[in-house]
């Protein structure tokens, strides 16, 4: 059995590496230089992105779904997109009620590009650190999606489908 002052030692370095994440993002987007161009990648506008890369023409509702958004979230992100001609943004064919959100070409590209940079917070790792991180996590995960299993067994397998896609167009 694991010694508990190591595992609260390890789970206060998950919660600093989360806000600090989350801080470093966040100064990077207030200070970069060109506002047009700043990264995406992890905020909700590169989500939608992403999201639209793997399956292009959906609804607001099915993206704020998708991403675990709520719906005017997800508006203020696509109409963001809508200004940088990233998306656009038709009514439905069959169903006038519903907005369809579809990538532009500038937007297909800025996808691709997104998708393909890793997070230079990994830089600073050695190939065994970086392999070793990867099979913690795993087992961090694993330990997760049980969890999710056990309080919601109908949801589990969509949502490993619905990261496993997200994991396969980003990182693989």
């Amino acid at each position: 059995m694991p010694d508990v002052s190591k595992q609260k030692k390890a789970a206060g370095k998950l919660i600093e590496f989360d806000m600090v994440h989350h801080t470093a993002d966040e100064v990077a987007r207030r200070h970069h230089s060109n506002k047009t161009k700043q990264p995406l990648r992890f905020q909700g506008q590169g989500k939608i992105l992403l999201t639209l890369s793997q399956s292009d023409g959906l609804s607001q509702k099915d993206l704020a779904t998708r991403l675990n958004l709520s719906v005017q979230s997800t508006a203020e992100f696509v109409n963001k997109l809508v200004k940088k001609g990233l998306v656009t943004k038709e009514k439905s064919q069959t169903d006038r009620r519903k907005t369809v959100i579809r990538l532009t070409t500038l937007g297909e590209q800025t996808a691709s590009t997104e998708t393909a940079q890793v997070p230079e917070f990994l830089t600073p790792l050695t190939d065994t650190e970086l392999d070793q991180l990867t099979t913690i996590l795993t087992k961090i995960n694993e330990t997760l999606y049980h969890e999710i299993d056990e309080a919601s067994p109908a949801q589990t397998g969509k949502f490993r489908e619905v990261v496993a896609d997200r994991l396969r167009d980003w990182f693989l």
